[in-house]
């Protein structure tokens, strides 16, 4: 019988920003092609991007993922980082649900 491994998986909001307006033009180009090609790399044992915008004008976006740990977010993001100088903010943050849960958790057990 095989193994199977179950991740769990907590939700992030990953904003980025270009430094200049040459290295986002660059940048531009590069993830035109990303997209073209199917945005290969977006989702990986332990990591998956659930959704993106991008802020053209303000040359910079957000991504929200869902990562088995903070070190898939910099493997992720390291071909941009790299390349074209972006900058990473990486925030954790709760779905919904998963507020919802915690929240009725810690009402019970405040009453």
């Amino acid at each position: 019988m095989k193994e199977q491994l179950f991740l769990l998986m907590q939700t992030y909001i990953v904003h980025w920003q270009f430094p200049d307006q040459e290295s986002h033009m660059q940048g531009a180009e590069a993830f035109a092609g990303f997209v073209e090609a199917g945005c290969e790399g977006d989702e990986f044992d332990g990591f998956k991007v659930v959704n993106r915008v991008v802020n053209p004008e303000g040359a910079n976006g957000w991504a929200i993922v869902k990562s088995s740990n903070h070190q898939n977010i910099w493997k992720w993001s390291s071909i941009w980082v790299d390349n074209f100088g972006v900058e990473i903010e990486v925030t954790p943050v709760l779905t919904d649900q998963e507020f919802l849960s915690v929240h009725k958790e810690i009402a019970a057990t405040s009453n």
